[in-house]
C-alpha cells in the first residue's frame, strides 16, 4: 500500500477565513455596482420611450424649452456621471503595487516565471502571501465601493431630474 500524504496545511493564523470574507466584499461591491447598472438601463428606458414627448415640449416655445431643457441636459450629466462611476467600479483591476510573486494574486503570478515561483516560495510563507493579498483585496473593495457610492448619488439625481424633465413634459403638452 502506499502510505497517505498528508494534506499540506494551510495557514493557522486566520488570514485564510480573512482572505475569504475579503473576497466577499469585492464581489459584494461588483453586485451592487451591477443592480445598480441594471436600474439605470431601466431609467433610460424610461427617458428613452418619452424623448418624442420631451422634445414636443421643448419645441414649443423658448420658454417651455428652458423648463425641459434644463432637466433634460442635467439628466444627460447625470447619466454621464453615473455611468462613469459604474464603470469604475466595475471595471478589471489587474495591478498589484509590487514586483514579487504572490501565490493569492494572479496578476503577480501572470508576469511570473516558474523559477520565480520557486524561489519565492522557498522565501515566503502562505500566510504572508495570504495577508499581502487581503490588503491588495481590502484596497480594491474600497475603490468599489467608493465608486458605487458616487454612482448611486448620481442614480437618484438622475431618477429624480429624469422624472422631472417627463412631468414637465407631460403637463407642458396636455
Amino acid at each position: 500500500m502506499w502510505p497517505k500524504r498528508r494534506p499540506e496545511a494551510g495557514p493557522t493564523d486566520g488570514s485564510s477565513q480573512a482572505l475569504d470574507q475579503i473576497a466577499n466584499w469585492v464581489r459584494f461591491a461588483d453586485t451592487k455596482a451591477t443592480v445598480l447598472i441594471a436600474g439605470l438601463g431601466v431609467a433610460m428606458t424610461m427617458l428613452v420611450s418619452n424623448s418624442s414627448t420631451i422634445m414636443k415640449a421643448a419645441q414649443q416655445s423658448w420658454i417651455t424649452g428652458l423648463y425641459v431643457g434644463g432637466p433634460a441636459t442635467l439628466t444627460l450629466l447625470t447619466f454621464m456621471w453615473t455611468l462613469f462611476w459604474l464603470m469604475k467600479a466595475i471595471g478589471p483591476q489587474r495591478k498589484v503595487g509590487y514586483l514579487q510573486p504572490n501565490r493569492f494574486s494572479w496578476p503577480s503570478l501572470a508576469r511570473a516565471s516558474v523559477t520565480d515561483l520557486h524561489e519565492h516560495l522557498s522565501t515566503s510563507s502562505a500566510a504572508d502571501d495570504a495577508w499581502q493579498q487581503i490588503l491588495d483585496l481590502s484596497k480594491l473593495a474600497e475603490r468599489k465601493f467608493a465608486a458605487c457610492e458616487k454612482a448611486v448619488y448620481g442614480f437618484g439625481a438622475l431618477i429624480l431630474l429624469g422624472f422631472s424633465c417627463v412631468a414637465i413634459a407631460m403637463i407642458i403638452i396636455v
